[in-house]
């Protein structure tokens, strides 16, 4: 009631919107297509005219069932959804279906069975048929659906008690997308805030998902929401044949003021520090930066290197110098750990596996971005290389078996130490990397041998540019909690640029957290300093 919603003034739900998997209209509309092309019609509108013609003529068509190509689709996506729901975030309370029968069958198959009570028996979520949900009704055969006596003899355990055979909710035949998003804005305003849980599933169609986000587009245009999507062109990016999107919406007053989207496998990968940070628990409330995109980063520098020992037992940088010879050949040259260098990554492996983050026992990231000189990699390798699917060894998660995703191990240049002069910092080809770090992703590093790496130093502006074009590359990435393996001259010139008292201390293992609030094009950012791996 109006009463009831009234009196939790501020409420949030986080509920999964998926589009309905292939049906066997959609295999129809693309075999005439294919038809089309073949008869050497080439012009969008004469696709357009094919794809509708085999829809009007073919009254098999008529409520269209999932295509065996759509029921694999749906439980392809069922296998995704089972990662974060056993995660994190719960299985929905109440599934919102439109009553056609490809919908049905979709929701039918993501959200029935699976999750396991104390007493063994499958919890099943709520079902309801809403009209409101259905396809824009074109007048074809496949928008139309079954009489409401034959869907419930085949979905019994949905409740159709809300579909009305004369209902003001049955739309008319022939609308236009005008009309559809009306519909969608009465189901935003005046059906979904009523609707008993705090996790719900909504099924329902391209068109109506599209004006689904032409209306929060909208909304969003004039001032009356606040959004952050983690796609680009949000407003116009369709959704695919059975994908899922995680939304939390905000009612405050019963009024829809915040929206926050995830695709599935970014909502997996920001379980906890990420998404989690973001969306926080239903009875939390809600809230959002005014900055469009938050990211919080944690900086590493390398653990010791044989260089390391070499500069300190000398006493200077000279033992560092190529001399008359190439400086690949060089003992130090893209040098590697000390076995205390080890012990320090080690460390610090165990540490993280036992610094709680979120609802998790241990600091989990979403992405690793690693300097491509061997000492990073192996830092890297020792902290966060571990079997994928894996909590830590040691951790409640591992010995449960609980599924988490092992971050994406991505290395990239812009983020090594300042090139040049030293032999240290130079690297060695990409083909000899990749076979001592076959876990790591190369595939960003553009030229199989080092080119930057020359006699003349570089200097200070040139990195201090890298370093800000490595932070707005940070700043668009969708990942919400990133590790950062580096170096402690490029991290120096990197915090510099912020203020004389952000400068990265000249000691190995040195963590330093900051958290990009970005907006648009540009970025600030908020950073809080941490020596050694202390927290």
């Amino acid at each position: 009631t109006d009463e009831s919603l009234q009196s939790f003034k501020s409420f949030k739900k986080i509920i999964y919107f998926v589009r309905h998997a292939e049906a066997v209209h959609n295999v129809k509309e693309r075999e005439a297509v294919q038809r089309a092309i073949a008869r050497g019609e080439t012009e969008k509108s004469e696709h357009e005219k094919a794809r509708k013609a085999v829809l009007r003529e073919d009254e098999s068509l008529r409520d269209a069932p999932l295509s065996q190509n759509g029921t694999r689709q749906v439980r392809s996506s069922g296998e995704a959804l089972s990662v974060l729901t056993a995660s994190k975030i719960p299985r929905p309370e109440v599934v919102l279906v439109s009553p056609l029968r490809r919908t049905l069958m979709t929701a039918t198959e993501l959200f029935l069975g699976g999750e396991q009570s104390n007493g063994g028996e499958s919890r099943n979520p709520r079902f309801t048929a809403i009209e409101m949900l259905r396809e824009k009704r074109t007048g074809l055969a496949c928008d139309e659906r079954s009489e409401v006596e034959l869907l419930k003899k085949q979905f019994q355990h949905v409740d159709f008690s809300d579909i009305k055979e004369n209902g003001p909710d049955i739309p008319d035949i022939g609308e236009d997308n005008l009309t559809v998003r009306a519909r969608v804005a009465r189901f935003l305003d005046e059906r979904l805030p009523h609707i008993e849980g705090n996790y719900l599933a909504v099924v329902s169609h391209k068109g109506w998902l599209r004006e689904l986000q032409k209306t929060l587009k909208s909304r969003v245009d004039m001032g009356q929401i606040r959004v952050d999507f983690d796609l680009d062109q949000w407003d116009t990016k369709l959704y695919d044949n059975a994908e899922v999107r995680v939304l939390a919406m905000r009612w405050q007053d019963g009024e829809l003021t915040s929206v926050v989207s995830r695709t599935v496998d970014n909502a997996i990968s920001m379980m906890d520090d990420g998404f989690q940070y973001a969306l926080g628990p239903p009875s939390s409330g809600f809230s959002m930066f005014i900055a469009s995109r938050t990211t919080k980063v944690h900086f590493i520098v390398h653990a010791e290197g044989h260089h390391n020992i070499a500069t300190r037992e000398s006493g200077s940088n000279d033992c560092l110098l190529r001399g008359d010879a190439p400086a690949i050949n060089h003992p130090l040259y893209d040098a590697t750990l000390t076995a205390d260098g080890v012990r320090q990554a080690e460390m610090l492996r165990d540490l993280l596996a036992k610094r709680r983050s979120g609802s998790r026992s241990f600091t989990a990231f979403d992405l690793v971005v690693i300097s491509p000189l061997t000492r990073a990699l192996e830092t890297a390798q020792l902290v966060f290389g571990r079997e994928p699917g894996l909590a830590p060894p040691g951790t409640p998660e591992r010995a449960a078996g609980v599924p988490v995703p092992a971050p994406r191990l991505l290395v990239r240049e812009e983020c090594r130490e300042r090139y040049g002069l030293f032999v240290c910092n130079g690297r060695r080809s990409v083909s000899d990397l990749q076979e001592d770090f076959p876990m790591m992703d190369f595939s960003e590093i553009l030229n199989e041998s080092d080119i930057m790496h020359r006699d003349e130093i570089e200097s200070a502006s040139q990195c201090r540019e890298r370093a800000a074009r490595f932070l707005e590359w940070l700043a668009c990435r969708p990942e919400r909690c990133i590790a950062v393996v580096t170096h402690a001259s490029f991290l120096r010139h990197l915090f510099g640029q912020f203020g004389d008292e952000l400068k990265a201390e000249e000691e190995n293992l040195y963590i330093a957290k900051l958290t990009i609030a970005s907006s648009d094009q540009s970025y600030f950012a908020l950073i809080k300093e941490n020596k050694g791996t202390q927290e």
